[in-house]
């Protein structure tokens, strides 16, 4: 990513950030999800900054999307990262390309983060 000096207006509220920190989030999260992916960030708020994101992450092959929205308070930037490595992962691994498949055993969800190592999941077909 090329250097980026920020100019900063002295007239943004305690609860807003710039305009150009977004664009260089939007721009991390294409680089980190790659050209598979499309990005948009934008951003809304009172003054003369942003003081809450709207995040779109459409995977290209798939037609598959993720919106999220939330304040731009302390931390969003790295949930933000995050969030664009884990619908990566989601999306470029074997399941979810089984799950597009005709196989009748294919999963049908994505169910993460259960609440112990040792639980799990089981569906019974219909009787």
């Amino acid at each position: 990513m090329p250097p980026f000096t920020p100019c900063f207006p002295t007239s943004l509220r305690h609860d807003e950030v710039p305009v150009a920190l977004l664009d260089l989030v939007q721009q991390r999260l294409a680089g980190l999800l790659g050209p598979r992916f499309t990005v948009v960030l934008g951003g809304s708020g009172n003054g003369a900054g942003v003081s809450h994101y709207h995040l779109a992450i459409q995977h290209n092959q798939s037609g598959v999307s993720l919106e999220d929205y939330g304040d731009v308070g302390a931390g969003f930037i790295e949930r933000l990262l995050r969030m664009g490595a884990q619908v990566r992962d989601m999306l470029d691994s074997a399941t979810f390309n089984r799950m597009a498949g005709d196989d009748p055993g294919r999963p049908l969800v994505w169910l993460s983060e259960l609440a112990s190592d040792g639980e799990s999941i089981t569906m019974r077909p219909p009787i």
